[in-house]
């Protein structure tokens, strides 16, 4: 098992994408502008906001949805990461669904 697989089963949150379940982190990539989360946005705008999931789950492609934590994600992007040669983890990058930013 590598290391990777030990710290996302040891402290990754839960996720599904699909019927799948697996672990990863999830974190916004526009964290120096806070005050930008925390304003409800009118109806019909979308939040622009971007979010990056790490994960060790092959299964993941773009256009699929990601829950986590209540939230649901649609995957913008996948950038596989290889160490020596062999799949460590996937970066994805996120957008937040559902409410008034699923448009």
């Amino acid at each position: 098992m590598t290391a990777t697989n030990n710290i996302l089963r040891l402290y990754g949150e839960d996720i599904s994408v699909g019927t799948a379940k697996g672990k990863g982190f999830i974190s916004c990539l526009d964290a120096d502008n806070a005050q930008i989360h925390r304003q409800p946005l009118a109806p019909g705008v979308k939040n622009g906001s971007k979010y990056r999931l790490i994960t060790n789950m092959a299964g993941i492609s773009e256009g699929a949805q990601v829950q986590a934590a209540g939230r649901i994600y649609e995957v913008l992007r996948i950038e596989p990461v290889r160490i020596f040669g062999t799949l460590s983890h996937n970066e994805c990058i996120l957008r937040l669904k559902g409410e008034s930013s699923d448009v």
